[in-house]
């Protein structure tokens, strides 16, 4: 009987998943995720706080390297930190775009050069993105969920 169990078991939690979304990975809905990338890269490097929260939902989580997560009330005050102290020439780079239903998810990678605006010396970093985005109910696609590495400049390519 309890050999019987397992099949069973795993039969009817088969049966329960629901019906499997069609994956996307060109299309309309790529190019977007991939203008979002360009609009959020350009208001990075232009130092705008709210030009960068606009590409965020309102209830995004940013899960950064050996720290707690962060919402977008505590984003805002770190940006304005950020961008008050320093100036950052910041790229990145579509690796892959992957798009199920009204979520999509995003691998990038990025290079920065962080300038202090007072004192100190220029540095360079960059890393990897995983970055889950949600279709809004106006088509547009806003980050939902974030998580980043950093990498050594030489490591990153």
């Amino acid at each position: 009987m309890r050999r019987m169990m397992l099949p069973l078991m795993l039969l009817a939690s088969v049966a329960c998943q629901p019906p499997e979304q069609q994956v996307v990975t060109t299309g309309p809905d790529v190019e977007a995720i991939t203008a979002w990338l360009a609009e959020v890269t350009a208001a990075v490097a232009a130092g705008d706080v709210e030009g960068v929260l606009a590409l965020y939902a309102d209830d995004a989580v940013f899960s950064p390297p050996a720290a707690p997560p962060l919402t977008v009330e505590e984003l805002r005050s770190l940006y304005g930190v950020m961008f008050e102290e320093s100036t950052f020439a910041f790229t990145s780079e579509v690796i892959e775009v992957v798009v199920s239903g009204d979520l999509a998810v995003l691998r990038a990678s990025y290079d920065e050069t962080v300038t202090p605006k007072a004192e100190g010396e220029p540095y360079d970093q960059g890393g990897t993105w995983l970055v889950v985005l949600r279709k809004q109910s106006d088509g547009s696609w806003k980050l939902w969920r974030d998580m980043w590495s950093i990498v050594p400049p030489s490591q990153t390519s």
